[in-house]
């Protein structure tokens, strides 16, 4: 592919337009449509505009997004980029621009037509034709008279001259024979280019700017050589960047949400000081934060080293598996738990300085269902209040039907560990699609109602006919036997699972559901279970011992496994949490 680009080069607008050939749309391009409104956010008229007016208040140049053409001695075929130009052609001609700029619409005759009028009109007359109208017969003219409307509401704040000056272009040629199949791969998906992409470019231009040397020909031309070397160096490491952060396990894992550079370059912008408007959009204050200054281009390069150290970073952790560290598993945690106002703390107070952070305690934490701010500030009462108040609730013998919550947040904290001891990676998907199921079958569970004396099944079970228990039985017990009136209901008796896996359980015997989680059936999808990645579920699943046993006196008691296992449970929660 990338063979098919003839060497790129930034351009002013004014240089764009004195090349003086016709700028062409070509017949699979879509119509003119800036000016459609988004919602609440501005649309794409409004966006340029402001920075138009920004660059001109501020005498900075304004850098937009690049122009792919195939070009030739009399024309511009337009691959990419015919919105901004029709829209600088509308601009412009409004402004009173005279000078050849010349736009062609070969299959919108009407397109055409409207086009060729305005650039002969002064702007009074202009204001006068695209009075607006909401019955227009055609979409493109609906919007390049809200575009002119527009720019008619902003005329005071605007220069011609200046805005040819300022404005710059990434400008790329391509063979004339490529032109639809760069089209149809830049312009599939509709998208506009991104803001990163945008940083990507003002970077490479940056590292790139002619310098005014006093040498001869020879140094001047190695200079050229060294910056083009280097700019293609950047675009490379860039692209690289790009492509990890797209990966399908990254974006999991950090939770980007597809965002095109994942965390890294507003995580960058943010460690510096830098904001990100409600609509998301930031270039001009990394732009003006960072890039601008008395050597630009030494700016740049001190910010493209940043972003490098602070990538590797990213990927440090991500690949931390096998290593001392472990990592993986632990931030994995983190960033799945915390809300997403605290995964922008966290990913801040971690990732964006150089300060070596210890992760252990944090990692324990946010099992407690803590906040960042409560784990980094030294609020060791609420911390205490929440450790005891979470032993509180894994101690109750009611724990599927009061508190689940710390039910998942421990029995997740069980799973990960045991992948972290095997060096594995863990599959946080769970946490969003998680259950509790019981070993033992609550509906295998029986207690004697106070009111009709007939045994019930569980909390909110049927009414049943008395039925005498089998003291050898796995399959029937009585609640009343449980050592120290114990119930199926607590810690030792869950186990986490995916929701949808769940149901597959039913009401089946220990045994059976046994047989359903350890027998893989190729040949039948219903028996292929997600959940055997959970080990510490496995574990749970493979004791063999659930049946009764006697005390002293002769009496059954449920004390092996469901109380054994909370025991055990209990024990450790003290043990890892330090709790007395």
């Amino acid at each position: 592919m990338d063979n098919m680009y003839k060497e790129k080069a930034t351009i002013t607008l004014k240089e764009f337009l004195k090349k003086g050939k016709k700028f062409v749309i070509p017949t699979y391009q879509r119509g003119y449509i800036w000016g459609k409104s988004r919602g609440s956010e501005k649309n794409s008229v409004q966006y340029v505009l402001e920075s138009i007016e920004n660059s001109i208040k501020y005498d900075t140049d304004l850098f937009m997004q690049g122009i792919t053409v195939t070009e030739s001695d009399d024309k511009i075929v337009l691959i990419d980029g015919q919105q901004r130009t029709t829209f600088f052609y509308l601009l412009l001609s409004y402004l009173g621009y005279k000078e050849q700029f010349e736009m062609e619409y070969p299959i919108r005759e009407e397109s055409q037509k409207f086009l060729t009028v305005i650039k002969e009109k002064a702007p009074n007359e202009i204001d006068k034709l695209c009075i607006e109208n909401d019955k227009e017969d055609f979409q493109d003219i609906y919007y390049f008279k809200k575009t002119i409307r527009l720019i008619s509401d902003r005329k005071d704040n605007l220069d011609k001259d200046k805005i040819l000056e300022k404005v710059n272009f990434l400008y790329i040629t391509i063979p004339e024979d490529k032109a639809t199949l760069v089209f149809s791969m830049m312009n599939g998906s509709k998208a506009d280019m991104k803001t990163e992409e945008i940083i990507k470019a003002e970077i490479l231009r940056l590292v790139s700017i002619d310098k005014n040397l006093e040498t001869d020909k020879k140094e001047l031309e190695a200079t050229h050589w060294e910056q083009n070397l280097l700019r293609s160096k950047y675009a490379r490491e860039w692209d690289k960047w790009l492509y990890w952060w797209n990966r399908d396990d990254v974006e999991k894992f950090y939770h980007t949400n597809k965002s095109i550079m994942g965390l890294l370059v507003k995580t960058y912008l943010k460690s510096k000081g830098g904001k990100i408007d409600k609509e998301g959009r930031f270039f001009e204050e990394f732009r003006d934060k960072l890039l601008r200054g008395d050597n630009n281009e030494h700016l740049a390069k001190k910010v493209f080293y940043d972003l490098r150290h602070l990538q590797k970073k990213f990927e440090d952790v991500f690949n931390s598996i096998a290593d001392d560290k472990k990592l993986h598993n632990k931030i994995g945690a983190i960033l799945t738990l915390l809300g997403n106002e605290d995964k922008e703390r966290f990913v801040q107070w971690y990732f964006a300085n150089d300060e070596v952070k210890v992760i252990e305690e944090y990692y324990k934490l946010v099992f407690l269902g803590l906040s960042h701010t409560v784990i980094v500030g030294d609020k060791n009462e609420e911390i205490k209040e929440a450790k005891y108040e979470m032993l509180s609730a894994l101690k109750s013998d009611n724990l599927y039907n009061e508190d689940k919550n710390y039910a998942f947040l421990q029995l997740l904290r069980r799973n990960i560990e045991e992948d972290t001891r095997l060096e594995r990676p863990f599959c946080f998907s769970i946490w969003n699609q998680k259950s509790l199921e019981h070993i033992f079958p609550k509906s295998k569970v029986y207690h004697k109602d106070d009111e009709t004396g007939k045994n019930m099944v569980g909390v909110y079970g049927e009414n049943k006919e008395d039925v005498e228990l089998n003291e050898t039985s796995n399959e029937l017990l009585d609640r009343t036997f449980f050592n120290q009136n114990g119930s199926e209901h607590c810690i030792g008796n869950l186990v986490l699972l995916y929701k949808n896996e769940n149901s597959k359980f039913g009401a089946k015997t220990v045994e059976e559901k046994k047989n359903i989680y350890f027998t893989p059936d190729p040949k039948d999808e219903t028996k292929k279970f997600k959940s055997r990645h959970l080990l510490h579920t496995i574990s749970v699943f493979a004791n063999n011992n659930w049946s009764l046993e006697k005390n002293p006196e002769g009496i059954p008691y449920v004390v092996s496994t469901i109380q054994k296992n909370k025991e055990n449970f209990i024990n450790e929660i003290k043990e890892y949490y330090g709790i007395q």
